[in-house]
């Protein structure tokens, strides 16, 4: 009985079946069926390895250059064109 297979990420496929190519001819097809849709499931679904797919999916590029605000930069642009220091954040060392 052919059962037919969610649509799974091309990268998680690709992964999943170079993992079983050494099997093959040396496991039954429906062992390796059996096999490759459990691995594709579960690596789709749970919380860590979802997370690491989604590290090693190619993103598509930007579709035009701007700056981008990071956590930690001045408050703006002045204060940083004057080179004002902030007084936010944790100090090292003790106090006096």
């Amino acid at each position: 009985m052919a059962t037919k297979l969610r649509e799974f990420d091309p990268v998680l496929v690709e992964v999943v079946e170079r993992a079983l190519a050494p099997y093959r001819g040396k496991l039954s097809p429906e062992l390796i069926a059996h096999t490759r849709e459990e691995a594709l499931v579960q690596m789709s679904t749970h919380p860590y390895p979802a997370a690491l797919l989604g590290s090693i999916q190619q993103r598509p590029p930007p579709d035009e250059s701007h700056e981008i605000a990071r956590g930690g930069a001045p408050g703006s642009r002045e204060e940083a064109e004057r080179g004002e220091r902030r007084d936010t954040g944790r100090r090292r060392g003790r106090k006096g």
